[in-house]
């Protein structure tokens, strides 16, 4: 009887501490989770610090898209540090901000020119950062580039942002780099950091194609110039470059496509080329990679000496009517078209980031590392610097198939 009495004891007591709860338990319902931070220049303090927050849409209509003003809102301020900004928002709103869900991070390209170190670490050293959440330049203030992030093919602007990897994993104009990634590169001592460049794009920002020939004009546009026609107005195209902390240039879609292809980050793309058997008309490619590209420096009179040999393959998409690529002789020409032409913009390509930008975002320095014997020498060689007086040979080796169509019969 008497341990009968001693497990109905325990039992109850077990059974009142299971069901009491944490009276300073944080609940999902009690925070406000960011799903993207903007970081501006300020026009009264140091920064504006603005934040993406997502709303609850459970009542939302079934099935419909919403809309950005009902599934997120937009809250900015003035303030000398984005931990102090942070902490505002908080004693504004009525739940506790948190950063564990962020997809991007938008910083002007005002700022960025004026560096970004401060701000980097900053986040770096957020514990609720995810560190593969995305760095972007904008080339519009980023409060407005939040605002106008508009999903209309997604219903949650959290995963609307996804368009990044998808921007650069199906077209090759921009590149998918991560926060931690491109902190690596800026502390690193043998190559400079990148990341990708965005804007918005309105009528006032399209341009005309800057290409020198019509049928590289759909490569030659950077972020916001595009001439085209959409709900959704944001747009990510080509690269941000930096020097240190600082941002000196930008990449437009072709030179980014180089970019991916020396650093073998390249998926596919599409390219037009000139057509070699028709005056006045152009050929449209799928490229992609056959195998790795192969990278070496060589040390002339302490001048870099850069090859890069890029292995591709592609097939034809278009052609005018009439015109039969399914002899040998033919593909040949088209071969040696194609190859000519990235060979020109991937020198080109590169001689802007040595002479122009003075920025190595390839990473050829990691080739020279490796030949200096102590730590002390490998720093007195100074590369970074050293890069502005490389001089480079590029060969591509691609091999062009006829259309899927014509493979097939």
């Amino acid at each position: 009887m008497k341990g009968k009495i001693l497990c109905l004891i325990l039992i109850i007591t077990l059974s009142i501490f299971s069901l009491s709860g944490c009276y300073d338990a944080i609940q999902i319902e009690t925070l406000a989770y960011a799903v993207a931070i903007g970081i501006d220049e300020g026009s009264e303090n140091v920064l504006n610090l603005s934040l993406q927050i997502a709303l609850n849409t459970s009542s939302n209509s079934e099935g419909n898209a919403s809309s950005q003003s009902s599934d997120s809102t937009v809250i900015s301020v003035e303030c000398s540090s984005i931990q102090s900004g942070i902490n505002l928002i908080n004693s504004y709103i009525s739940k506790q901000i948190n950063l564990s869900h962020c997809k991007v991070i938008v910083i002007s390209e005002i700022l960025a020119y004026k560096g970004i170190s401060e701000y980097l670490y900053t986040l770096i050293n957020n514990i609720q950062l995810r560190p593969d959440c995305n760095l972007v330049i904008s080339k519009c203030k980023a409060r407005d580039f939040l605002e106008h992030s508009k999903p209309t093919l997604e219903q949650l602007s959290a995963r609307y942002y996804e368009t990044i990897v998808a921007t650069a994993k199906h077209t090759g104009f921009s590149d998918n780099i991560h926060l931690f990634e491109f902190f690596n590169d800026h502390r690193d001592e043998w190559i400079q950091a990148s990341t990708i460049l965005a804007g918005v794009n309105t009528s006032n920002t399209q341009i005309k194609s800057n290409g020198n020939n019509f049928f590289d004009a759909d490569t030659s546009y950077t972020a916001s110039q595009t001439p085209i026609k959409s709900e959704n107005n944001i747009e990510y195209k080509g690269l941000a470059v930096f020097s240190e902390d600082k941002l000196v240039g930008e990449l437009n879609s072709i030179e980014t496509i180089c970019h991916l292809m020396v650093t073998n980050r390249l998926k596919d793309c599409v390219l037009s080329i000139p057509n070699p058997l028709k005056d006045n008309s152009s050929i449209t490619l799928f490229v992609s990679k056959r195998k790795n590209t192969e990278n070496s420096v060589y040390l002339v009179n302490n001048s870099p000496y850069i090859k890069t040999n890029i292995f591709l393959k592609a097939n034809i998409l278009s052609m005018d009517s009439g015109e039969d690529f399914s002899s040998s002789e033919d593909l040949l020409q088209v071969e040696k078209t194609l190859n000519n032409y990235i060979e020109e913009n991937v020198l080109s390509y590169l001689y802007k980031t040595s002479k122009e930008l003075n920025s190595d975002i390839v990473g050829f320095g990691r080739h020279v590392a490796k030949n200096y014997l102590t730590i002390q020498e490998a720093n007195n060689s100074k590369w970074l610097q050293n890069y502005k007086n490389s001089f480079f040979s590029c060969i591509v080796n691609c091999n062009v198939e006829s259309s899927y169509a014509l493979l097939k019969t």
